[in-house]
């Protein structure tokens, strides 16, 4: 077996510490630039305040917040050896060394530090830069000035909130306030803060402040608002100024928060000696638009727009305000913390044009729908323009996910056997009589892919209407190509259903009937799969570690959604969501303020938990439907909290949550009682279930199905002695059946197993490749562009843009072309990559705190196997190829050839 290396080097060494001290003592390679500064994982964000603090008041005096960077340099076998941190108020205080931080030169190849606890005011721009040094002796190479700036304290607001005297619930209202500013040309920084109870838009003298819609992120409402803040100096200018805000309910129309919260703005800007603030004299009116439906589970609405009273002048400086109102105070209480926005925003992320027409006739009413087909599912906003309307003409627009026949377009709820196509998300468009009327959504948006027109008079033209994407989450960042075209759709699929599942802030289960942040799906393979290494997530699921703290009870209990609040089902899985979150990205950022933020809620948890064990078990502590167990397996199958398979599912998941809570306590040091003390309920527990469930004659748990099997393997209840007979059983399983029998809520400690043993992967790739039910290539078959909420796509009362089976981008990125991560904060990079029967070449990339990590491999016929590797500058790697003793590798790029013999 021939090995070679494009390098002159070849490093054989026993262990990392002995592998730093010979790359210390290396030539120093050349710096090329310092790039991708970052502040709390975002880039130059403003108004920011601490992400990790859950009490009822933001203080700046405990945060510490942390400053990233990357670096590219020339030459293998080197690293930053030593980084220097200054952080100034202003771009010439870096430059003239007039600092209010200085960190020294630090040895250390971590690319990221805090800045310490005090040093922090509100309301404050600063700008920062780093220095590094790769190698002894070698100059310190600086990057360009990077900015933020940080948001208020509770005595920096000192308007109100305010909102309209009168309006009904369902209104979008128009706020304004006029000023004038003295001089053209004031200097520093205007910023605008922004709060909201609902979604808003500012305006700055006729101007858009920025690109985001549905502003800001969700949030527990009745215990937490977020604003936004805006950099407003472009925008003013001197003598006369309008600062307007366009306002829509959004959540605080929903069934529980309306009952808890209003429809209410707070506002502040700050300028150099300027301030101006929500109070009584700004003045409001309602908009030409309005929400419809209930913005509830299965009613989540849409729009209403009369154009007859449109106008595009409401928010300009010197427009006639003699028919507005003053607002009125509203007092939510000291209960609602203001904090900043720190997540991405919502956008427009993409514009698609419409494919097809068909004129239908309804059979019920005689009259016509013109039908739009959009040519893929999204979520997001519709903008139509219409001729031939007269004033007064009504549009009514549905939209639904599937191409249906006339009948089933007015069957638009319910659930069970139902038809699911609209879900009454219905919008209107009154008609002023005028030409060039156009429809388009502001403040809510729908999930679909058939438009349906009802009213007009004559056909829409296919160049008048557009689908607006409308995504909150962050940029994509993997890649993934292999010579199986299936497996290639299947990858991109899983990226946009992601994509189009991600809306105001959270990952939620669909678009399109309930919008609600569900723990399995959206903080277990979703995340751990998909979200984490495939997307520059990590300021997301910061804040999803908050939102499911807010949503923690006083007992101890986790509500089953997060940040909203919902009674309908949850299980284990949903309230230890908090912890997986924390701990995976914790594994990739090696920031251990996500494990301090999230412990202390587990802490409460676990003890909820421990109230409701029976023999070491676990018992159903809640009932309805808050005990489920494995949810839309093939069947589909829905295991409610009655049955065997639910309780030994939840205990698997009891299970998993005392290991977490080790593993975290363990990392966070000085805990020792604790992981004592859940060790040993772990251990009883694993006993216990084994005792209960296991079946010597067959080697199964339970019912042996493929999820009852992973989880107990994955929960460590199968003993060591065991684990070869279970896992061949599981294998038996997957190459009898043909097919994944798993649903949602099983998916995470499934894949965590079968990507963990090589003998899996042939079978997985087999499954993966076949067009039948149940299975991907059978979404693609019946022409799905996203993830359903059913293996059963057909089904009627199946969702089909859904994150229940989102995440299988594991097995690409982490499975076929290797690229794990080892180490916290990707220090160490594990790449193992795993051939395949039936694809020739595969190659993918991740982006990780150090810089690009890249895998590729190529088979030769059945001769030679070509493997490319890229690791970054700074990070090593433990390498792992075609069953060679393990290498411990350093940056730069790297060819291995192997036979296949």
């Amino acid at each position: 077996m021939n090995q070679y290396i494009s390098t002159s080097k070849r490093w054989v060494i026993g262990g990392l510490f002995f592998f730093y001290c010979f790359l210390a003592a290396c030539k120093p390679a050349e710096v090329v630039r310092i790039y991708e500064l970052r502040c709390e994982y975002l880039k130059e964000p403003l108004g920011i305040d601490d992400p990790y603090q859950q009490g009822p008041a933001i203080s700046f005096e405990k945060f510490s917040p942390r400053l990233s960077w990357k670096v590219n340099g020339r030459g293998k076998d080197t690293r930053q050896v030593a980084y220097q941190v200054v952080l100034s108020n202003t771009p010439e205080g870096l430059r003239q060394q007039k600092t209010i931080w200085n960190s020294g030169l630090i040895r250390g190849h971590q690319p990221f530090c805090f800045v310490p606890a005090g040093f922090m005011q509100p309301n404050t721009t600063y700008y920062w830069k780093v220095g590094v040094s790769s190698g002894n002796g070698s100059a310190v190479v600086w990057s360009e000035p990077g900015r933020f700036s940080t948001g208020l304290i509770r005595q920096q607001w000192l308007g109100t909130w305010i909102k309209h005297p009168s309006a009904p619930k369902e209104s979008h209202i128009w706020f304004r306030k006029n000023f004038v500013l003295p001089n053209e040309k004031m200097p520093g920084h205007f910023f605008a803060y922004v709060a909201s109870i609902g979604y808003h838009e500012l305006y700055v003298n006729g101007q858009k402040a920025d690109n985001r819609v549905l502003a800001p992120a969700i949030s527990r409402l009745d215990k937490r608002v977020f604003y936004v803040t805006y950099d407003i100096s472009r925008f003013l200018k001197k003598g006369q100024n309008a600062i307007a805000i366009y306002y829509g309910p959004g959540w605080s129309r929903n069934n529980y928060f309306a009952k808890r919260t209003s429809q209410a703005i707070r506002v502040q800007v700050y300028g150099n000696q300027f301030s101006l603030f929500s109070d009584t004299t700004w003045l409001c009116k309602e908009s030409y638009s309005k929400n419809s439906g209930r913005f509830d589970f299965m009613d989540m609405g849409g729009e209403l727009v009369d154009g007859r009273a449109y106008t595009d002048q409401w928010m300009l400086p010197d427009v006639d305000t003699s028919n507005w109102q003053h607002v009125v105070n509203y007092p939510p209480g000291d209960s609602v913390t203001l904090s900043a926005q720190m997540t991405d925003p919502s956008e427009i992320i993409d514009t698609i044009a419409a494919k097809t027409i068909s004129r239908i006739i309804d059979p019920e009413r005689h009259d016509t729908i013109y039908r739009v087909d959009m040519g893929k599912e999204f979520t997001g906003f519709l903008q139509a323009g219409f001729k031939g309307l007269r004033g007064g003409d009504t549009v009514a627009i549905m939209v639904s996910m599937r191409d249906t026949n006339p009948r089933l377009v007015g069957a638009t709820y319910g659930i069970g056997n139902k038809v699911i196509e609209e879900q009454k998300q219905q919008q209107r468009y009154i008609a002023a009589g005028r030409g060039g009327e156009i429809f388009r959504n502001r403040f809510n948006f729908f999930g679909g892919r058939y438009i349906h027109f009802r009213g007009l008079r004559q056909a829409p033209h296919l160049k008048d209407i557009q689908g607006l994407e409308v995504s909150s989450a962050a940029e994509a960042t993997a890649t993934f190509e292999c010579s199986d075209s299936l497996f290639n759709k299947i990858f991109a699929m899983d990226k946009y259903t992601y994509q189009m599942c991600h809306t105001e802030g959270v990952t939620v289960d669909c678009p399109n009937r309930e919008r609600l942040g569900y723990g399995p799906e959206g903080a277990y393979q979703t995340m751990w799969g998909l979200g984490l290494p495939c997307f520059n997530a990590a300021a997301y699921y910061v804040k999803n570690v908050r939102d499911w703290a807010d949503v923690q009870l006083p007992n101890g209990f986790i509500n089953n959604v997060a940040p909203q609040i919902s009674d309908m089902y949850g299980s284990v899985l949903n309230g230890t969501a908090i912890l997986n979150t924390a701990w995976e990205h914790y594994r990739i950022y090696g920031d251990k303020r996500i494990l301090e933020a999230a412990y202390p809620v587990g802490q409460r948890w676990l003890a909820f938990l421990s109230r409701h064990t029976k023999d070491s078990m676990l018992t159903r502590y809640q009932f309805g439907g808050y005990f489920l167990g494995e949810w839309v397996s093939p069947g589909p199958i829905f295991e409610y909290a009655e049955t065997a398979e639910a309780l030994f599912f939840n205990n698997c998941a009891y299970a998993m949550t005392l290991d977490f809570m080790i593993r975290i306590a363990t990392t966070l040091e000085g805990r020792s009682a604790d992981v004592q003390q859940y060790a040993q309920t772990l251990n009883a527990l694993r006993q216990a279930l084994h005792r209960q469930y296991y079946k010597p004659e067959t080697g199964t748990y339970l019912n042996g199905d493929q999820v009852r099997t992973a989880f107990a393997l994955y929960a460590g209840i199968v003993p060591d002695s065991l684990r070869e007979r279970v896992n061949a059983h599981l294998q038996h399983l997957l190459k009898s059946q043909g097919y994944l029998n798993i649903g949602s809520f099983g998916r995470y400690p499934f894949y965590k197993t079968v990507l963990s043993e090589a003998g899996y992967f042939n079978l997985i790739a087999g499954i993966l490749k076949k067009d039948t039910y149940p299975g991907y290539g059978y979404f693609l078959k019946k022409g799905a562009t996203t993830f359903p909420e059913m293996w059963e796509i057909d089904q009627p009362n199946s969702t089909v843009i859904h994150t229940s089976y989102t995440g299988i981008s594991a097995f690409f990125i982490k499975g076929l072309a290797g690229i794990n991560e080892a180490v916290s904060g990707y220090d160490t990079v594990l790449i193992s990559p795993h051939l395949v029967e039936n694809v020739t070449w595969c190659k993918a990339s991740v982006e990780t705190p150090y810089g690009r990590v890249k895998s590729a491999w190529q088979k030769e016929g059945n001769r030679q196997v070509t493997y490319k590797i890229t690791i970054p500058f700074g990070a090593v790697a433990r390498v792992r190829l075609q069953n060679q003793p393990e290498k411990l590798m350093s940056s730069g790029d790297y060819v291995f050839e192997y036979s296949l013999n």
